[in-house]
């Protein structure tokens, strides 16, 4: 009677310790989520990456070669953050009269290189706080030689106050929600929020805020899901590989994914019915599975992917901003 009573009891605290169980992985998944939406949106506010920089095309060139050189292998640094950097660092309004083995420096001070992630900008601000080698810092928003306006950018300093002695900012590496959708050499022909002139035909010309980036790949070119989430937009209209001069199809084939935390990433210029697996709007997709093929659709000048990112509102985003370097795997695919 002893052993039933004992093998009972073993029975119920079985059940129990079960159901504790399975409770707190409720719980710890619940959280867990809850933390994820809470860090996508701490990256808003402290890595300010839907900012701009006005008049950035004096600046394009020069960054491009240095993502070109650095994005995979060190991590990502905005361009707003170089210019600012630069500008208190050298107090000179218009960085872009510095040499390019002064922007190497700033892309690599402002980088950690282990995590591929910018130096939280709190723990920049300490830095030139306590650096007395440089400059003092003069500056107002003024004009080039060239007479391109051009404003003075302060990171250090939100709504009047100095984000070092704030608690609202932290020097917390968050982790990044995205995977980068190339696993093949890319070239970045457009940065997010170009200020461009772009000349598609003869009778059009497109002046523009860039409002992604243009990874310049060969026709035919995978490209993969940055995200889980689900497709919520599959377009295809234009059967040929052709750029917007030789088709005048201003649509051309795209895909849009609404990602799991809320953002949606936006795929570009691709081959006409490229999906695989028959894939469809409201099919849910995982982090780097294969979407589709890259070409030079729709309102193009030449073959690339066109990435882009908005917020749940609506607000364009910086997809770079948002991609975990240290993932990235180059391969054959």
């Amino acid at each position: 009677m002893g052993k039933i009573i004992k093998i009972k009891i073993i029975i119920v605290a079985v059940a129990v310790a079960s159901i504790l169980t399975f409770l707190f992985l409720v719980v710890a998944a619940v959280c867990g989520y809850k933390v994820g939406e809470a860090y996508v949106e701490e990256q808003v506010n402290q890595m300010r990456a839907n900012s701009t920089v006005i008049n950035n095309q004096i600046y394009a060139e020069r960054y491009r070669s240095l993502l070109d050189k650095y994005l995979l292998s060190k991590g990502y640094v905005s361009l707003e953050r170089i210019v600012f950097y630069l500008q208190r660092t050298n107090n000179i309004l218009d960085t872009s009269t510095l040499s390019y083995e002064v922007w190497d420096k700033a892309y690599l001070d402002n980088i950690n290189a282990e995590e591929k992630q910018m130096i939280p900008i709190k723990t920049i601000c300490k830095n030139l706080k306590s650096n007395s080698n440089i400059p003092t810092f003069t500056l107002e928003n003024g004009v080039n030689e060239n007479g391109v306006a051009i404003d003075v950018i302060d990171l250090c300093t939100v709504d009047g106050k100095d984000i070092t002695e704030s608690s609202a900012y932290d020097e917390v590496y968050y982790p990044l929600p995205f995977s980068f959708p190339l696993k093949k050499d890319f070239e970045i022909t457009s940065i997010v929020f170009e200020q461009r002139s772009v000349d598609l035909s003869e009778s059009q010309q497109l002046n523009d805020a860039h409002s992604g980036w243009d990874l310049a790949v060969p026709i035919g070119t995978n490209f993969y899901s940055m995200c889980d989430g689900t497709i919520s937009n599959v377009t295809n209209t234009q059967a040929n590989d052709l750029p917007y001069k030789e088709s005048g199809n201003s649509t051309g084939n795209y895909m849009m994914v609404t990602c799991n935390n809320g953002f949606t990433a936006m795929y570009w210029h691709l081959q006409y019915k490229s999906q695989p697996f028959n894939m469809r709007e409201q099919m849910i997709v995982k982090k780097g599975d294969l979407l589709g093929r890259t070409s030079t659709t729709g309102t193009s000048t030449g073959p690339h992917l066109h990435l882009g990112l908005k917020d749940s509102e609506g607000n364009l985003l910086d997809a770079m901003a948002y991609i975990d370097f240290t993932k990235y795997e180059e391969n054959d695919l």
